[in-house]
């Protein structure tokens, strides 16, 4: 596993014109989406969660769940960074938080919370992490736990009512 730091610096890319929803300035939200699942898919593959270890064991891992907080624009040429907390982890599966910020500007652009699950190909069912990964995940875990959790962490969706 490289050397990682809390949180993980897992992104950082150019906002590209095909990405901005129709005529607009707007970053898509399904590309929001993408962004996020990009850093996500480097943070494992930094632990080893790569092409490999999908042939090694048969096992790939899904998004169980994925809440987003949108709170500002980010717009074509702007460099994305997103770094991400590893919130919690068990045997098959791992809670990651994601903030984005612009390059240079501290103000979060967006928040996501991710759950990721571990999923045997023979079977489709969720499975036990394989090899040394769930102590990876582990050791991460214990690095994070020694950060703050971001803002909204944690959140759930509705509409608040008096």
């Amino acid at each position: 596993m490289e050397t990682t730091t809390a949180p993980f610096r897992a992104l950082s890319c150019a906002i590209r014109p095909e990405w901005l929803s129709g005529g607009t300035a707007h970053l898509f939200v399904a590309n929001y989406v993408m962004l996020f699942n990009d850093a996500a898919r480097n943070l494992f593959s930094s632990l080893g969660l790569d092409d490999d270890y999908r042939a090694a064991h048969g096992q790939i891992y899904v998004a169980g769940a994925l809440h987003v907080l949108y709170e500002r624009e980010i717009f074509e040429g702007e460099i994305a960074q997103i770094d991400i907390t590893l919130a919690d982890t068990d045997e098959k599966r791992v809670h990651l938080a994601l903030e984005m910020v612009r390059e240079g500007d501290p103000k979060r652009i967006c928040f996501a919370e991710m759950l990721f699950v571990s999923v045997s190909r023979a079977t489709g069912r969720s499975t036990p992490w394989a090899g040394d990964i769930g102590t990876k995940l582990a050791a991460l875990k214990a690095e994070h736990d020694t950060i703050p959790r971001p803002r909204g962490f944690g959140q759930t969706v509705g509409i608040k009512r008096r």
